[in-house]
């Protein structure tokens, strides 16, 4: 016997459904490549037609009297004609570095040249409430080989001895985390060019009155040495004191020689 295999009617409502549904996805798909095409096209034409400036930014909200430090801004790429004619140039950028915002900038905000103090201002005005300035003479050693400039960090290290006939010369920290405010008469970076700001003689500090004084103590009575530090780092110098004895190799402890004792027992030796 034999059997006839009857395949089923396809029904011609649903054949025009898939197609329909088949044609609708290509038409969305090449609809959105037209689309993002477009948007390429009109995002090219407008960047050829506005010219990028590249200027520094906030990156995020900074109050009056910030001090200027490369972590607090960013270098962001915006319109010309959206350029502020005072926005500061990122090659410029290092010469303010340690001068105070004399507005507050948000976050975002081109860095401008009325944000920054003025060069000519008072220079008695850039300290801090409570400190002083005091200016002390340096040398080749102390000035870091001529490399220390205003905005530095640096601690100062004091040798000398004690009030008494046989004290031992000591070297220690006497002050730490001190901030340069000027080397010579350069108060601030870029002020003058690296050939001048290579000759000074003399540097300013910042310091309380209490650390001002001990700095006048310690110069009249012995040798100061300038060590620089990284901006970044506050932690405290605690390097105990140390002498010459201090550095002198271990030697090993003298051997005790042994001395016979006699002893006298019932008037005999």
């Amino acid at each position: 016997m034999k059997f006839a295999l009857k395949l089923p009617k396809l029904n011609r409502n649903w054949l025009m459904l898939g197609g329909a549904i088949a044609l609708g996805v290509v038409a969305l798909v090449l609809s959105n490549k037209l689309l993002h095409d477009r948007l390429a096209q009109v995002d090219a034409e407008a960047r050829g037609r506005h010219k990028l400036v590249t200027v520094v930014v906030a990156k995020q909200d900074l109050p009056l009297g910030f001090k200027i430090q490369p972590r607090a801004f960013a270098i962001r790429q915006i319109p010309a004609e959206y350029v502020h004619a005072s926005s500061i140039d990122p090659q410029h950028f290092a010469q303010l570095l340690g001068r105070k915002l004399v507005a507050p900038v948000a976050g975002g905000e081109a860095l401008l040249q009325v944000h920054v103090e003025s060069l000519s201002q008072v220079f008695s005005s850039t300290l801090e409430n409570g400190n002083r300035a005091l200016t002390t003479e340096v040398d080749e050693v102390n000035s870091i080989s001529g490399l220390l400039r205003p905005t530095d960090h640096i601690d100062l290290m004091a040798t000398a001895r004690g009030s008494g006939t046989n004290a031992t010369e000591v070297t220690f920290p006497l002050l730490t985390n001190v901030e340069v405010l000027a080397t010579g008469q350069v108060t601030r970076r870029g002020e003058a060019g690296s050939d001048q700001t290579r000759t000074y003689t003399t540097i300013t500090l910042s310091l309380n009155p209490v650390d001002a004084q001990r700095l006048v103590v310690a110069k009249n009575s012995g040798k100061l040495t300038a060590v620089l530090r990284n901006p970044e780092d506050a932690k405290a110098n605690v390097v105990p004191a140390m002498k010459i004895d201090d550095l002198l190799p271990n030697r090993p402890a003298p051997v005790a020689k042994h001395v016979a004792v006699q002893y006298i027992v019932g008037g005999r030796l």
